[in-house]
C-alpha cells in the first residue's frame, strides 16, 4: 500500500511538474515594401522621435506587436529615399501612442451576466517631415495625422488581443500611409 501512495505521489508531482506551452501567434512586422518609394531632393533622411506620453490613458505601445513608433520608422524607411546632392528631411514623430482607458463594467448581479467591453484603445500617428537646406533653414514641409480607436471585451483572450492591436495599427498606417503620401507630394521637393 505505501508502494501505491508513493508511486501516485511521484505520477501526481510529475504531472504538476510538466508544463504546458502557451499558445504562440506569430503576426507580421507591419512594412511598406510593397508600396512605390518616393524620392526626396535631399542628401539625408532622418527620423526623430518626440513623442511623449499622453495623461488622457496608459500609454501600452510596447505590448503591441507593431508599436505606432515602430510602423512610422518602417514607413520612413520604406518609403522615403535620398536621392539629392544636398539638404536634409527630417521625420519628426510628434505623437506615435497607444493608449488604454478602463472603461466601467457592470457590477452585481447584471455583472455576473454581463460580458463588458472592459478597455477603449487609442491609437495616433502624428508626423511632420521638414525639409531643411544646407544651413538647417525649414524650406518645406508636410505633415499628417491619423488615429484609431477600438474598445475590446473583458474576456477576450491575449492573443485575440494582439490580434486586434495588429490591425488597429495596420489601418492606422494605410490611413497615414495614404495622407501622407499625398501631403509629401504636393509640399515636398520630390524627384521624379
Amino acid at each position: 500500500m505505501r508502494r501505491f501512495f508513493a508511486g501516485l505521489l511521484v505520477v501526481v508531482g510529475l504531472s504538476a511538474c510538466a508544463q504546458t506551452n502557451p499558445p504562440v501567434q506569430v503576426l507580421p512586422e507591419i512594412t511598406f515594401v510593397h508600396l512605390p518609394q518616393i524620392t526626396l531632393d535631399v542628401a539625408a533622411i532622418d527620423v526623430i522621435n518626440q513623442s511623449k506620453p499622453s495623461a488622457e490613458g496608459r500609454d501600452v505601445s510596447h505590448q503591441y506587436p507593431t508599436s505606432p513608433s515602430k510602423a512610422i520608422n518602417n514607413w520612413a524607411r520604406d518609403r522615403l529615399v535620398a536621392g539629392g546632392t544636398s539638404g536634409v528631411a527630417q521625420v519628426v514623430i510628434l505623437e506615435a501612442t497607444a493608449l488604454e482607458q478602463k472603461l466601467p463594467k457592470a457590477t452585481g448581479v447584471k455583472g455576473i451576466f454581463t460580458n463588458d467591453q472592459s478597455e477603449k484603445y487609442i491609437t495616433t500617428a502624428n508626423v511632420r517631415i521638414e525639409v531643411m537646406d544646407s544651413n538647417g533653414t525649414v524650406k518645406a514641409y508636410s505633415a499628417a495625422e491619423t488615429n484609431r480607436t477600438i474598445t475590446l471585451a473583458e474576456d477576450l483572450s491575449l492573443l485575440d488581443r494582439e490580434k486586434a492591436w495588429f490591425d488597429m495599427v495596420e489601418k492606422m498606417m494605410a490611413d497615414f500611409n495614404e495622407a501622407m503620401d499625398s501631403s509629401v507630394k504636393t509640399h515636398l521637393p520630390v524627384l521624379k
